[in-house]
């Protein structure tokens, strides 16, 4: 597997439209494709005129799709001044948008009190400390039945118990959590959705992607003809599953994503079932 591309991205790459330009490439490629499709797909079913924050938008790719939803504002935030700057050009040369672009941690939310309609959270969770406090902050700025759409990678999937012990204990990299070096956790989807529901966040739809690990066939470079017939029979076994919304094997995706809802209370008194999760 190549080194983590977030490591890349956000410390390396200084100039905005060099870095708009590689966040677009990583879009071209068939997990990212994959993903992005499952999040559009579990989307509000009317997003015209809504406020969305965008929180970790990176290049802004997620704030552009709700635009081409009909969002009449969107907010751009991230830590890092490169994604901001990159995702209101990207917004501006795609859209002719002048979005509000935000430096900010993402745990301390500068916005008033139920602001947006909708907070795209999309793989950022696994890069905060304190998850809960977090998820306090926007349940906080969403108005009341506003929606946080979210999304990380699980510890309950095939890739992570293929690739935690050889990453861990075979190649001896200790530090191993996914894609991305940065990351400070994993969660499954029983614990991510229970922190949700005591951060006052009631799931209403619970989606996964990416349920054959088809890119370890990456490892063997070397056998390129071997490498690439592996790749294609994986990717179209992997593809057949991504095309089932509501199958048991979503909570088994390496990356899941969970569309919520804000409750009226912080700690939501309905227990939610994982295995009978229902489109609202």
């Amino acid at each position: 597997m190549r080194k983590g591309w977030g490591e890349f991205m956000y410390y390396k790459i200084r100039n905005v439209r060099e870095f708009l330009k590689y966040y677009s490439r990583i879009y071209e490629q068939d997990y990212k494709k994959a993903r992005a499709h499952k999040v559009i797909s579990i989307l509000p079913s009317s997003m015209k005129g809504k406020k969305v924050l965008d929180v970790g938008c990176g290049g802004g790719f997620y704030s552009l799709a709700m635009y081409r939803k009909g969002c009449k504002e969107i907010t751009l935030l991230d830590i890092s001044p490169v994604c901001v700057e990159a995702a209101k050009l990207n917004l501006l040369e795609n859209a002719n948008l002048n979005c509000e672009g935000i430096i900010a941690d993402a745990s301390t939310l500068p916005f008033k009190d139920e602001y947006f309609d909708l907070v795209l959270c999309i793989d950022v969770i696994e890069h905060i400390h304190n998850d809960y406090i977090f998820l306090l902050e926007i349940r906080r700025v969403l108005k009341d039945n506003g929606f946080l759409l979210l999304s990380t990678q699980n510890c309950n999937s095939l890739n992570y118990a293929i690739e935690m012990p050889i990453q861990r204990y075979v190649l001896k990299n200790r530090k191993w959590m996914g894609w991305d070096p940065t990351h400070i956790r994993f969660y499954n989807p029983k614990q991510l959705c229970q922190l949700l529901m005591n951060a006052g966040f009631y799931p209403v739809k619970i989606v996964g992607t990416y349920f054959i690990p088809y890119m370890m066939s990456l490892w063997f470079r070397k056998f390129k003809k071997i490498s690439e017939v592996t790749y294609n029979i994986l990717w179209q076994l992997n593809e057949k599953l991504e095309s089932k919304l509501n199958a048991f094997w979503n909570l088994f995706g390496w990356g899941i994503i969970y569309l919520c809802k804000k409750s009226e209370t912080q700690r939501s008194s309905t227990m939610y079932r994982l295995d009978n999760e229902k489109s609202d």
